[in-house]
């Protein structure tokens, strides 16, 4: 057991060096969003009518997705995938942010291992995977907001969660919570 410890908390570590990778695209990915750029807004809305920034991602493959509400909390843009530009030495057949070589590892062991203790590191490897992608996502969240000095409520979450983590307070939120910022 151990060695498969090691051997997932390499993967994170390995998870992490990717992420440092990719800091910069999506910082800059933020900035441009912050600024209004690169984004496709619905029924001649603009700019001004966004009033907040939804970050979502698949719980498996880590995938971000984006979108800008209007003031009353309704989708007001079109969705945009980020990092806009992945890590340029993946597969291109592999889509997920997760770098397809630390997916597949992981899920050999899910697929191998069959000690009684399986949940227990499955679950002690994930949630280290997810506190490692949260905060590199809020640090570079927090560089684009400083760098541009716009302030915009911004909401981030694993997909369809009624929680969601307010990136500028931290906090976490539920959606009944941030409806009522809207009203």
């Amino acid at each position: 057991m151990n060695r498969i410890m090691e051997d997932l908390k390499k993967l994170n570590i390995e998870f992490e060096n990717y992420l440092d990778e990719i800091s910069v695209p999506l910082t800059e990915d933020l900035i441009h969003l912050l600024e209004g750029k690169g984004i496709n807004y619905l029924s001649g809305n603009t700019q001004s009518d966004i009033k907040a920034f939804y970050f979502e991602y698949e719980f498996e493959y880590l995938n971000i997705i984006f979108w800008g509400v209007n003031s009353k909390g309704k989708i007001k843009t079109e969705t945009i995938s980020l990092p806009a530009k992945k890590n340029k030495n993946d597969d291109e057949k592999w889509t997920a942010l997760i770098p397809e070589e630390i997916w597949q590892k992981a899920s050999d062991f899910q697929d191998d291992y069959e000690e009684d203790d399986f949940d227990e590191i499955l679950d002690e490897y994930n949630d280290e995977k997810y506190r490692l992608f949260e905060q590199w996502f809020i640090t570079c969240w927090k560089k684009a907001s400083e760098q541009t000095n716009i302030q915009m409520d911004a909401y981030f979450s694993i997909h369809d969660s009624y929680f969601k983590t307010d990136l500028n307070t931290l906090k976490t939120l539920n959606e009944d919570e941030i409806a009522q910022r809207f009203e």
